[in-house]
Formats: C-alpha cells, sequence, structure tokens
C-alpha cells in the first residue's frame, strides 16, 4: 500500500523491502535526513518574516512552524533567541510594547510563547481602541429643479491704484 502511494521514483528506493516497516525504514534513510539546503531556506524564512499588523496570528505562525523544523532537523535555537528574532520582526507600532517587555521581564522568562501571547493582546487592544469608519453614500434620489445656476464672482469696486498696476503688468 506505501508503494502505491508513493512516486515511482521514490518507490524504486525501497522495492526490494518484503515487509511496510522495511519499507518505511528504506524511505526513512533515503528521504528522512533534511539537507543544509532545506535548513537555510527555513532559517532564512524565520529571520526575514515581518510581523504585520493586520493580522500578526498568521505570521507568527509561519514563524513557530519554521522553528519546529529547525528543531526537528536538529538545529538548535535558544527560547531566548527564538524570542529575540521574534521581537525584531514587530513593526515600529509596537514599539513601546517591545521597550516594555525588554524592561519588565526577567531573561529567564523570555520566551517565544512570551512575546507572541503580548502581541497578541497589543493587537486586540489596539484593534478595540480604533475608531469605527463613518462613511457618507450620496443620495441618488435627490432631484434637481430646473438648470443649473450660473455663478458670476462678485465685481468690487477697485481703486485707481490697482488698475494702474494691473495696466502695468503685461500678461
Amino acid at each position: 500500500m506505501i508503494l502505491l502511494c508513493v512516486n515511482p521514483s521514490v518507490a524504486i528506493v525501497a522495492n526490494s523491502a518484503a515487509t511496510a516497516n522495511a519499507i518505511w525504514q528504506a524511505l526513512q534513510a533515503a528521504f528522512g535526513q533534511t539537507g543544509p539546503l532545506a535548513i537555510f531556506t527555513k532559517f532564512k524564512s524565520v529571520i526575514s518574516q515581518k510581523i504585520s499588523m493586520a493580522s500578526p496570528t498568521i505570521n507568527i505562525v509561519a514563524m513557530n512552524k519554521n522553528f519546529q523544523h529547525l528543531m526537528a532537523a536538529q538545529v538548535v535555537i535558544l527560547e531566548i533567541v527564538q524570542a529575540m528574532i521574534l521581537l525584531n520582526t514587530m513593526p515600529k507600532e509596537y514599539d513601546r510594547v517591545t521597550q516594555t517587555m525588554l524592561q519588565t521581564t526577567e531573561q529567564s522568562k523570555l520566551t517565544f510563547i512570551y512575546i507572541q501571547d503580548a502581541i497578541l493582546m497589543e493587537h486586540a487592544r489596539v484593534k478595540v481602541g480604533q475608531p469605527i469608519k463613518q462613511t457618507a453614500n450620496k443620495l441618488s434620489t435627490v432631484k434637481q429643479k430646473g438648470a443649473n445656476p450660473k455663478w458670476q464672482p462678485k465685481q468690487q469696486p477697485s481703486d485707481k491704484k490697482d488698475d494702474k498696476e494691473s495696466s502695468d503688468k503685461k500678461p
């Protein structure tokens, strides 16, 4: 059943195995190791990620998933380093939260989950505090009677001095 579910080019690796366990072990040996390119790609996506103001949860979950993939590949990144990377990805609008957290939190408590919770709480606070956008729509049922009036600017009496200055100027 396993051989039927994999690509034929992959099935060649485990074609000579007799049992499901042997097939699984052959596939694990051939494809179970994460290469340096995959590790670097995950690491690069972690450090280049930015948290968006609109939906920070999506970005945080993606970053956490990449950290989990790195740990599965035996890449050890300390909890405090993960927390610092997450703090570094926060937008400028959250600088106040970053400063407060770094000044009031002990180093041993500074973890990815702790920072994540603080970001999500701040996002919820900011989202609740935003005013509701008010819009005005044009009423299409209002009709005008008659033609549009032609407006003429008021003409004010001018001094002779102004007349002389205006005649000196060439168009």
